[in-house]
């Protein structure tokens, strides 16, 4: 409200000041003949109007110089406080992901009654003088608050160990809220690595089977984005890592 009120007086100022500098006498006689009897005996000289004119033309810069700095000054301020994308943002989007804490034993075809869900990209850490730190700011996996429950993909990693300690390189996944990680597939050759994770709804307590197919559609709009640790037999190395039907996977640059 304050900025929409300066301009108004800003701009009325200066169409004022305009007015003086281009035409001087067609501003006395609007502004200041009515205060005389004979506007023709008192109107100024030549002199006058070079005087109002100069004064006008210096108000008129004044004015300018006060909007240009405020301008200035008010897109300073909105660019700093700006909130910069942090690493993590760049390199996996937000919200930021959270870690599949969980020791995993991969299958080498694909499960029946699960989902596979696409993996947006990959990060290799064999070149890297151990984990980045990034990755110990990242909160772990949870399913309705609880990091354990039945179903869950792989096994609890030891007390004071984490998935991360023997990680190859972690997968990013952004699966269905409602669903959790329950199978990977890992199958290596010499030439590449094809991985695939799927999905599924956690075990019900009555034991029922849910579809999964409906419950954790691959397309889903609401979804949780995760980074998954996988342990291979041999670091990734110059190997490619694809999805199992040979579709290469997006690395992303630890620098990025």
């Amino acid at each position: 409200m304050v900025g929409w009120i300066f301009g108004v007086l800003a701009a009325t100022l200066g169409l004022v000041f305009l007015w003086g500098v281009f035409a001087p006498r067609s501003q006395w006689r609007a502004l200041s003949a009515w205060s005389v009897s004979d506007e023709n005996a008192h109107e100024p000289g030549g002199a006058a109007y070079g005087w109002r004119r100069l004064l006008c033309a210096i108000g008129a810069l004044g004015v300018g110089a006060v909007v240009v700095v405020s301008a200035s000054v008010g897109f300073a301020a909105s660019q700093t406080s700006a909130p910069q994308p942090s690493r993590v943002d760049v390199m996996w989007g937000t919200p930021n992901p959270a870690i599949v804490d969980r020791i995993l034993t991969p299958l080498n075809a694909p499960p029946g009654g699960l989902v596979e869900e696409p993996i947006l990209g990959f990060q290799s850490y064999a070149e890297q003088d151990g984990l980045p730190v990034y990755l110990d700011g990242l909160k772990t996996f949870a399913y309705l608050g609880a990091i354990d429950f039945p179903g869950y993909i792989g096994s609890i990693p030891e007390v004071g160990f984490s998935a991360l300690d023997s990680a190859d390189l972690v997968i990013h996944v952004a699966g269905p809220v409602l669903c959790v990680p329950r199978q990977i597939v890992v199958i290596e050759s010499d030439v590449d690595v094809k991985v695939a994770i799927y999905y599924g709804v956690p075990d019900r307590a009555d034991g029922s089977v849910p579809d999964n197919t409906v419950a954790c559609p691959a397309d889903s709009t609401m979804t949780a984005s995760v980074l998954i640790p996988i342990d291979l037999q041999s670091p990734l190395g110059d190997r490619v890592l694809t999805t199992l039907d040979g579709t290469v996977i997006e690395s992303v640059p630890l620098d990025n």
